[in-house]
């Protein structure tokens, strides 16, 4: 690990301005160099390196969103489907010398560094605060530095070696130093549970109470709230319901926190530490726009996802969120459309009609698709996006667009992400690390394991209201909290009475809990790859997914004439012959078929990779190549 670490740390210690000698030949002292001890002198100094490490936690690859729903059923790379990629993580071909192997491991160690700077100069100057406000503002700050460390230490013990990693407390200052013997999975856990233990003593509980405590200015620190539910992950992780359930109804109970109206609040910037929000990363573009590296303090995801060519939903994913099911009796889902023709053809100037919304609201805020009417992105249709010059058509390659953690809602004619010199790859919205919405849906897991099947149903439908669809279940269930006559309850676990009722059980509702509601809730967020290795499911799934084929269609637009043709977009099963949606038929007129059959050979998803997976090799990622050279305890 030194190696590693040296090639972050070195850069780091000139910033923070310690300058140590790596050999006795370099013992002469700069006398007008700031020294370890003559840089951190007071609590301003502490909070200039917690703002340090807080910078840390921008770096994309801790979260991993644009590489690791590849190893999962949520993504596969843009460009194909059927043939090998060459992209290691979503093949399982990774190993210890795989580039985002490596990069991930940096970033938490690079964080870890930080935040043990700022807690051995706090070890060194809080017997020098003096008063009871000096000294809770000392404290305050080591219990950031901590909780940050124990969030970073959690990453790597679900991420590495089984959860055996090198566990460092302070900053390491010789070459000795650097050659730690990693710590086994259960100490590594038991240190970064103490970690969070002390936030949650320590800490403001929410964004509100840092509102409250230290103004607006202090937004995006570190809460009480975010230590007690990774505390709750952490024994949902390892499948302890019963410890799991404590923590989950705390932070459920007594923080406050609540589901948002609108999903798209969670991940669009209009409504950035609301009172779903757990803790999110916080991005800015209002400042240092120039920045590169260490200086920007914006996030490239965005731009990614809106243009496509990183990551794409699996078609798995896609059909599940086109399978959903809008509540016909709720007002949220009725929508004006324009009539068409019986061939599809727009007719301008037509009647309008109020119809039923096709696709779910929870599909519109989470994923485009070309035929959802009814969801626009930028300001456009999702069949007549792309006719701006710096915005992605859907086509061969970009099916679908990720609307998450964009700014699909602004209408701006179609534009897209801002693509101007300035703003080329830079993004301002927040990244969400854990929302209620999760809790909700831990918490139904926790009783379903129980065998309270009540208690379930009332915490999904609750997220399913948000999205105003179909609940499960029945109306004169006693955790039914929506019976009224704009909501409609089934008891019918697949919500399709055409093919018989099947009653919701403990049983299916857990299948469906895990392979409907987190990953429609929770795509590109969470750790997909925890849940799968805890329900021991990982290679199951990827096979699940994998045996089936999917054709490609090309989708016809007649809207006014503009761009008619969107060319191998449309992905259905195979052998399905597409239709228009229901809301643009005549209702007694048969159905035009506006999707023309130009298939593309058999796609299949997970192909490769779902016969590679070993979960002895692929569970977790290896130690990289580079701690292993540098760390002479490495395997000691």
């Amino acid at each position: 690990m030194k190696k590693t670490l040296l090639k972050r740390v070195i850069p780091l210690l000139l910033i923070a301005f310690i300058f140590q000698a790596c050999d006795d030949q370099f013992d002469q002292v700069n006398p007008n160099a700031l020294t370890n001890e003559s840089f951190w002198t007071n609590t301003g100094d502490l909070n200039s390196g917690l703002n340090a490490a807080y910078a840390a936690l921008r770096d994309e690859n801790i979260l991993g969103i644009l590489f690791e729903p590849y190893r999962t059923d949520i993504a596969v790379p843009y460009s194909q489907r059927s043939n090998v990629t060459g992209n290691p993580i979503y093949d399982q071909t990774f190993d210890l010398t795989t580039d985002q192997v490596q990069d991930k491991w940096d970033a938490c160690f690079m964080g870890i560094f930080r935040a043990n700077q700022v807690l051995d100069a706090y070890e060194d100057l809080k017997s020098t605060f003096v008063g009871e406000e000096a000294i809770n503002s000392g404290i305050r700050i080591e219990a950031q530095a901590r909780a940050i460390r124990g969030y970073l230490y959690y990453v790597l013990h679900n991420s590495y070696n089984q959860g055996s990693v090198p566990v460092f407390t302070t900053v390491p200052t010789s070459f000795d130093d650097f050659q730690k013997t990693f710590s086994s999975a259960e100490e590594v856990k038991t240190f970064y549970r103490q970690e969070l233990q002390y936030g949650i003593d320590n800490l403001p509980a929410t964004y509100n109470a840092w509102r409250e405590d230290a103004g607006n200015g202090n937004l995006g620190r570190i809460t009480g709230g975010f230590c007690e539910a990774l505390i709750a992950k952490s024994y949902m992780n390892e499948n302890d319901f019963a410890n799991a359930k404590t923590y989950l109804e705390n932070v459920m109970n007594n923080y406050g926190y609540r589901l948002m109206d609108d999903l798209a609040q969670c991940f669009t910037g209009i409504d950035e530490f609301n009172d779903e929000s757990i803790f999110e990363i916080n991005y800015t573009t209002d400042v240092n726009l120039l920045g590169t590296d260490e200086q920007n303090l914006a996030q490239r995801i965005s731009h990614f996802l809106n243009d496509g060519n990183r990551i794409q939903a699996t078609s798995w994913l896609t059909l599940k969120y086109r399978a959903e099911r809008p509540d016909p009796n709720d007002p949220a889902n009725l929508v004006t459309r324009e009539t068409f023709e019986n061939n599809g053809d727009y007719i301008e100037g037509g009647d309008q009609v109020d119809v039923l919304r096709y696709y779910s609201l929870r599909m519109g805020n989470s994923l485009s698709s070309v035929d959802d009417w009814d969801s626009k992105m930028y300001g456009e249709y999702p069949a007549e996006y792309g006719r701006h010059p710096n915005a992605a058509p859907h086509a061969k390659q970009f099916p679908n667009f990720w609307k998450k953690f964009t700014h699909w809602n602004v209408p701006n004619g179609g534009a897209g992400e801002d693509e101007s010199t300035e703003y080329d790859n830079k993004s301002g919205i927040n990244i969400p690390v854990i929302r209620l919405a999760e809790i909700y849906l831990l918490y139904a897991e926790c009783m379903l394991e129980e065998g309270d099947l009540s208690e379930a149903l009332r915490y999904i439908n609750r997220i399913r209201k948000r999205s105003h669809l179909i609940l499960l279940g029945k109306s004169t269930d006693p955790g039914a909290e929506y019976a009224n006559a704009t909501t409609t309850y089934m008891d019918d676990i697949d919500l399709d009475a055409s093919n018989g009722e099947e009653a919701v059980t403990i049983a299916n509702l857990t299948e469906h809990l895990r392979f409907t509601e987190k990953p429609l809730e929770l795509a590109l967020e969470s750790e997909r790859y925890l849940d799968l290795r805890r329900w021991g499911v990982w290679k199951d799934q990827l096979e699940y997914i994998a045996q089936f084929e999917y054709d490609a269609y090309h989708y016809k637009n007649n809207v006014q004439g503009k761009n008619p043709v969107r060319w191998r977009n449309y992905i259905v099963p195979a052998g399905f012959e597409p239709q228009l949606p229901y809301r643009m038929r005549f209702p007694d007129k048969p159905q035009a078929n506006n999707n023309r059959r130009a298939k593309e050979p058999h796609l299949r998803d997970h192909l490769i990779g779902s016969q590679n997976f070993n979960a002895d090799l692929h569970s977790y990622f290896p130690i990289p190549q580079d701690e292993i050279n540098a760390n002479l305890n490495w395997d000691k």
